[in-house]
């Protein structure tokens, strides 16, 4: 690919070089302009979403706490992220990132029931989060699950809350009141306070397996 000849010849490209060197501030070169070229010649974005990519990359960034803006290096990276989930047009960019601004809110608001701060989670973190999240739990679930979990083990152990929320999932159950009302069942009369025996069972199989 003549990158050179493309900026001289293209008045489009040379817009949109323009435009990542203005979100970016900073100059790019050369091994950067064929990354942004492949945007355009390869992935078949157009300029609008290159622009709404890169803004989206930065802030991520930011979020992230990164001082330095992103590279075209891992922008790329999130473009054929975008190209598999066949994302290509404005309207498709604008509902990727709105889903992702929902993600991160809630995903924000479990770290908060969870008291995690001042860090981000880790990967094996993040997988549990991200599938309790898909089940639909809500606060209170989420809430109610922390609590049996620091009650019974002592503290916050990923695998014995994912457990408990899996089991209430196949139940049915994603909301406290859900919750709560199903323990009404299962408990005996006068024992409301108690565990009931298939969930004393449950706790022991989870210890038994570490």
């Amino acid at each position: 690919v003549d990158v050179l000849g493309a900026m001289d010849t293209d008045v489009d490209f040379r817009a949109l070089y323009g435009e990542v060197q203005r979100l970016l501030g900073r100059p790019i070169h050369s091994e950067d302009r064929k990354i942004l070229l492949g945007f355009v010649n390869y992935l078949g974005l157009s300029r609008e979403v290159i622009s709404v990519l890169i803004s989206y990359c930065r802030e991520k960034a930011r979020q992230q706490g990164k001082i330095k803006p992103p590279t075209l290096y891992s922008i790329e990276k999130e473009a054929y992220n975008w190209a598999e989930r066949g994302i290509d047009t404005m309207e498709e960019a604008a509902a990727f990132i709105h889903a992702q601004n929902l993600r991160n809110s809630q995903l924000g608001q479990l770290m908060e029931t969870l008291h995690i701060r001042g860090r981000s989670l880790t990967q094996a973190e993040d997988k549990y989060a991200s599938a309790w999240l898909e089940m639909g739990f809500d606060d209170a679930a989420i809430t109610m699950a922390y609590e049996r979990t620091c009650l019974n083990t002592g503290g916050m152990n990923w695998n014995y809350m994912n457990k408990i929320l899996t089991r209430w999932n196949e139940a049915g159950l994603r909301t406290g009141k859900q919750v709560t009302e199903g323990d009404r069942k299962a408990v005996p009369t006068g024992a409301s306070g108690e565990l009931g025996q298939a969930e004393l069972e449950a706790i022991r199989r989870v210890l038994q397996e570490g």
